[in-house]
């Protein structure tokens, strides 16, 4: 069981509305990134796009994480319902509608992000059927032809989630009738979508924000209308680029404090400094990598394998220490301060297809310090706000 941070430094809890001060602990990191507060205030964190539905973007404070907001932004986008075919269309929004025919077909339709064979999309409403057998698919034009997806059939009214996996090119979600006669209403409509990371802003003052443009790179902070527990997903070759860059001279102390949650890659990078690498091969663990400017694209250059869900690496003049949920595991020699010359951007996510990260990243923490003295305040910190145990 872990003593709380506060107990630890021997004094007083402090509280506030967002979260305790990672930077009242140990002041002036070179980059700090998370979506909880270092600071103590309700610092701006992400920058999201909305990928399901009309690909817009927003920032987000802790604060507005917290309350549910990014969720339900993300949850929104899709368009105003249009009618085809049915012969009463009343109370049209995003949200839903109330149609009915007693002959011919009918067709609701809302708009969402153009997709291709193979995309799933999952939605929730409520429904109330006062007659017949109303139908859910994509459809591949607005008109509601096209049916581009498997079809759910609705014979009961209340609150339904649905998947729906394409087998061609989609622009919508349509509710065709069924059969006649037909009467129902469609409410609380909407696209559970993904959020994807465009910036994470760095809250140490620097303005070092990690970047990705593209938005096939982005980690995704949302998925399927949920947010992903405590930090960043990262799959493949999703990655951050720092926009400006860190450089550490001959002799210079790194202090790196890394909450991850899980892994699944033997020949992933959680970060490289580009042109460098440094505290990158992963498998079962986190090793010790080379860091030299000719290291051999981050080989482990030890056998150990150092794996938790908070991992600390303290590097202090020529030793590399590895901090295990506050224990150290291994000394290692390599020189972080001098092997890193200078000017370098940092990727956070690895740097390729093949050099990746698969997991989520909670939280990266930077100091060009050395932090050894603080270190056991941080790590308790870190354990307490994510429950380790």
């Amino acid at each position: 069981m872990h003593v709380s941070l506060d107990s630890a430094l021997g004094r007083q809890r402090r509280l506030n509305s967002v979260g305790e001060s990672i930077t009242q602990i140990a002041p002036n990191p070179t980059a700090a990134y998370s979506l909880r507060s270092l600071t103590g205030s309700d610092p701006l964190v992400v920058n999201v796009r909305r990928g399901t539905t009309d690909n817009d973007e927003r920032t987000f404070t802790v604060s507005e994480i917290n309350s549910g907001y990014l969720v339900n932004w993300v949850n929104e986008g899709n368009g105003v319902f249009q009618n085809t075919g049915y012969e009463s269309f009343t109370n049209a929004s995003a949200t839903g509608f109330t149609a009915s025919n007693t002959g011919g077909s009918g067709n609701a339709v809302s708009s969402i992000v153009n997709g291709v064979s193979g995309d799933v999309v999952k939605i929730s409403f409520d429904i109330d059927i006062t007659n017949g057998s109303p139908k859910v698919s994509l459809r591949g034009n607005m008109d509601g032809s096209g049916q581009e997806s498997n079809t759910v059939t609705l014979t009961s009214s209340g609150s339904q989630t649905i998947t729906l996996t394409a087998n061609d090119n989609y622009v919508g979600v349509g509710f065709p009738e069924g059969d006649v006669p037909s009467n129902f209403t469609v409410s609380n409509f909407k696209v559970l979508g993904n959020g994807f990371v465009e910036t994470w802003y760095d809250q140490s003052g620097n303005s070092n924000n990690a970047v990705q443009a593209t938005a096939g790179s982005q980690p995704k902070i949302v998925s399927s209308g949920s947010l992903i527990a405590g930090g960043l997903r990262f799959d493949d070759a999703q990655k951050l680029e720092t926009s400006g860059t860190f450089s550490f001279a001959s002799g210079t102390t790194l202090s790196t404090f890394i909450t991850n949650s899980s892994d699944a890659d033997e020949t992933s990078y959680l970060f490289r400094f580009l042109a460098n690498y440094i505290l990158l091969n992963t498998g079962a663990g986190l090793r010790r990598a080379n860091a030299g400017s000719n290291a051999n694209a981050g080989t482990a250059s030890g056998s150990e394998e150092l794996w938790s869900t908070i991992s600390t690496l303290n590097s202090s003049g020529g030793t590399t220490n590895f901090f295990v949920d506050g224990t150290l595991a291994s000394s290692a020699d390599a020189n972080i301060g001098t092997n890193v010359v200078s000017s370098r951007n940092l990727n956070i996510g690895g740097s390729s297809s093949s050099n990746h990260w698969n997991g989520t990243i909670n939280e990266v923490i930077f100091y060009a310090t050395d932090q050894t003295s603080n270190r056991p305040a941080l790590d308790a910190n870190i354990i307490s706000h994510y429950g380790i145990s």
